[in-house]
Formats: structure tokens, sequence, C-alpha cells
């Protein structure tokens, strides 16, 4: 009888931990950013409060310069939240989540009158993707809206499977595109509209 209660307590022991490992936590990084890890595998910044924000502004501007590394943090937005384009930067803008697919906002760059964002995505679902759609909104510097717009950064042609964008493959996206004064930076708001899976 002592051999089934033990076997008893370890089967509840287990089952209790398993929920406690499955919640998500929350990390704080080197540069007192919060990180929250999630169960599937997936992470995104901890939203701050106006004050926090203002504080860590004020901290960025007298912090100890730090050396680069290759590997570079890339916010994950799963909702919509603009972010700060600044011409001549070589790092990544911007990371959207949506159905399993991934579409990385590289740096962006301006040329003959038109700025150009290229896009990056990864398929981590386990069905083909065959349209993409954003939408995306482009302010100035001081926060006025100067072109918003519905880009299609995938499409493939229906029944021509060689055309779909498989799952756990990587793809180079159709450039998101504005002809825009050329300007020092931009203010960029851009969401997954649209994905359909076959």
């Amino acid at each position: 009888m002592l051999k089934k209660t033990q076997l008893c307590s370890i089967i509840i022991a287990l089952i209790a931990s398993h929920s406690a490992w499955a919640a998500n936590q929350t990390l704080t990084l080197d540069d007192g950013r919060q990180v929250i890890l999630h169960d599937n595998f997936t992470w995104q910044y901890k939203p701050q409060t106006n004050d926090s924000l203002t504080t860590s502004a004020a901290q960025t501007t007298t912090a100890i310069p730090v050396i680069a590394t290759s590997t570079m943090a890339i916010p994950v937005i799963s909702a919509s939240k603009g972010v700060v384009i600044k011409l001549g930067d070589k790092k990544a803008i911007q990371q959207l989540s949506d159905s399993g697919l991934d579409i990385l906002l590289t740096a962006a760059h301006y040329e003959n009158g038109t700025l150009v964002i290229p896009t990056m995505m990864t398929n981590q679902n386990s069905k083909s993707v065959t349209d993409v759609t954003m939408k995306v909104h482009l302010s100035n510097a001081q926060g006025k809206t100067i072109a918003t717009d519905d880009f299609t950064v995938w499409h493939s042609i229906n029944r021509m499977p060689e055309t779909y964008f498989r799952p756990k493959t990587q793809q180079k996206g159709k450039p998101i595109t504005f002809d825009v004064p050329k300007a020092d930076s931009y203010f960029i708001n851009a969401e997954i509209t649209n994905v359909d899976l076959r």
C-alpha cells in the first residue's frame, strides 16, 4: 500500500509541476527591459507604462555604449505598434507574427525617390501560405501621417503548388515601398491583415 501512495504523490507532483512550467515567464534583460516568454516558444517585450518609458529613455542617453554583437534582439510584435525607421541603420526594423508566419522588416533604404523596406518571411506553420497582406502607416519624424497603404508581400498562383510558400521555410517577400520625400527618420506602424493558408 505504501508504494501506491508514493506513486500517487509522484504523479500529483508531476502534474502540479507541469502546469507551473507551462505558465508565461517574465525575464529582465541587462538593459532593464522586460521580456515575456510564452509556453509556445515565442516571446514579446512586456508593455511599459508611460512613466517607465520616459525613465528608460533618460537612462538610455546616459548609458555606457555596448559593443555590438552579431546577434541583435528584434522585437516580436503581436499587436500593431509603431517603430522608428532610421535611414542608414543596418539593423532590422521590426518582426511581426500572425498565424504561424513571421515577417521581418529589414533595414530600410532610400532609392530614386522611394523609401524601400525589404521583407523576409518564415513560415512556422504546418500548411503552405498562398497570400500575405499588410497594412502600413508611415509618419514623418513629427508623427504626421504621410502615407498609408496595403501591401501584398506574398502571393501564390492558385493551383500552382510550386509557387506556394512551404511550411518550415524562409522566403524573401515583396518589399514595402513608399514614394515620399527623403528624411533621416520615419515612423512606421505595420500590421499583418491577412494570411491565406492552403
